[in-house]
This record gives C-alpha cells, structure tokens and sequence, in this order.
C-alpha cells in the first residue's frame, strides 16, 4: 500500500504534463498575414517568422473577434503568448478570426482573413498534411455552451477550407476548447481568448 501511494503522484505528474503539451505558435493578432508568411512558419524550425510586410490590419472592425496560433516579432503583444509545457513539436497559426457576437458564423472579414490560410495550405508543399483546428472562448459563460460554441467556430473555420479551397475534410479534425488554454489567463475576458488556432500536426 505504501508503495502504491508513492508511485500514484509521478502518474499524476506525468499525466498533467502529457495533458499540457501545447503546439509551439505564430500569432498575427488582427493582422492578415500574407500566404508566404503563413508558409514560411508552417515549414520553418524557427519559432519566430516575419510577421511584419504586407499583413493587412483589422483591429478597427466592430465585431467580436477569435484568434489563431505563432510568436510575434520584436513588437510588443497587447497579450502575452502561452508558453508551451512541454514543447511540442507541432505548430499553430493564430489569428483573431472575426464572427459575429455570440455566433459561429464567419463575417465576410473572417472569411477574408482566413484566405491567405487556404490559399497555403492548399499548396504542394502542405499537401498530405494533417491539421487540428481549436476553438477557444474566454471565461464568460458556462462550461458546456462555450465548449458546444467554440467547437461550432472551428467546424465553420473548417467547412471553409473546405469549400473554398478543396482540402481534404479528413485532413482536418475540429475541437471545442471552450475555457481551456486563455491566451490572456491575467485578462480572462479579454477578446484575445476568443480565438481559433489552426494546428499543423507532425508527422
């Protein structure tokens, strides 16, 4: 018995740290990256990418906003990027996906961010890759409906790349995140935790 209870909080550990693995990610913020961005990061093993160039801003639009998976450049983020625990060898763009408040549908702003995404991942160079797109919520709300919602956006995230681009729909499995994982944990309803991330899986 005694052994037992010795061995029980190693297993306890290591399965916290196993639950916690977090893909590494690029973070454009409100900003559109440009399809040479997004394919520079996905293929880079680099951290860092050029988030800078000829990204289109759309922090002046008026509705609710998600965001999608990267690190910034040398500029300062209005939020402070996860840390992975323990890295993973998997990367994530990340984007303030924009869709109406309280809603999964995308505004004609999210599906214009979410282009230059398609137009890399319908490349040759991502073909044959396998992806994991998250919703995310802040803390505002209960568990089950920001969990059924967040799920919601990332299948609308999803049935747009797949429309519009023509990837593959067993390329990509969808999950609801809800609470889990803020990207602000220190501003918990903040905007910035009302994001999609679209994860490249490794191999």
């Amino acid at each position: 018995m005694i052994y037992r209870l010795r061995i029980l909080p190693i297993i306890l550990i290591t399965t916290a740290l196993i639950s916690d693995v977090y893909a590494e990610e690029a973070n454009f913020g409100k900003k559109i990256p440009s399809t040479e961005q997004v394919l520079d990061y996905l293929k880079s093993n680099s951290k860092d990418v050029d988030t800078s160039g000829d990204s289109v801003d759309t922090s002046k639009s008026k509705s609710r906003s998600l965001n999608f998976v990267t690190k910034d450049d040398n500029r300062t983020l209005k939020h402070k990027p996860i840390t992975p625990s323990p890295k993973s060898s998997e990367k994530a763009i990340s984007m303030e996906i924009l869709f109406d408040y309280n809603s999964s549908q995308l505004t004609d702003a999210g599906k214009e961010q979410l282009r230059p995404i398609g137009s890399a991942l319908a490349t040759n160079d991502l073909q044959g890759k396998h992806y994991r797109i998250e919703g995310h919520t802040d803390i505002v709300g209960g568990d089950a409906y920001n969990i059924e919602l967040s799920r919601r956006r990332a299948e609308a995230v999803k049935n747009f790349l797949v429309s519009e681009y023509g990837l593959p729909e067993d390329a990509m499995k969808i999950q609801g995140k809800g609470k889990k994982n803020l990207a602000n944990s220190e501003d918990p309803t903040s905007e910035v935790n009302r994001r999609v991330r679209i994860v490249l899986l490794s191999d």
